[in-house]
């Protein structure tokens, strides 16, 4: 990753670097929950600073799913309704129907506590 936020900084290339901290935290998303929540935050960051909604989506509804595996459904959903009022704004039809399946799995969890 230090490569990538270097190279991007030498070419001002700051979607790279959104890229560059967004990847890692899905490796560590299945590692280290805590190094992947930073690290989205830190692609979401960048990506706000940008404008890029796409980019925020996936950030925002990654991060619901590191939530929902702490078992924290309350921040999981208010990530995912955050990633699905965006991806309803681009018109990305696939990920409206997963969003809306990832809240629909934490209603579930909620019954069954």
């Amino acid at each position: 990753m230090r490569k990538v936020v270097t190279l991007g900084k030498a070419n001002g290339g700051i979607e790279a670097i959104a890229a560059g901290t967004g990847n890692p935290g899905l490796i560590y998303r299945t590692r280290e929950l805590d190094r992947a929540e930073e690290m989205l935050k830190k692609s979401l960051a960048i990506e706000e600073k940008l404008g890029h909604q796409e980019g925020m989506a996936t950030a925002y509804g990654n991060l619901g799913i590191i939530y929902r595996t702490r078992g924290e459904l309350d921040r999981a959903e208010e990530m995912h309704k955050k990633s699905l009022a965006l991806v309803k704004a681009i018109g990305a039809a696939p990920s409206v129907k997963q969003l809306q399946t990832w809240l629909d799995t934490l209603n579930k969890l909620r019954t069954e506590t």
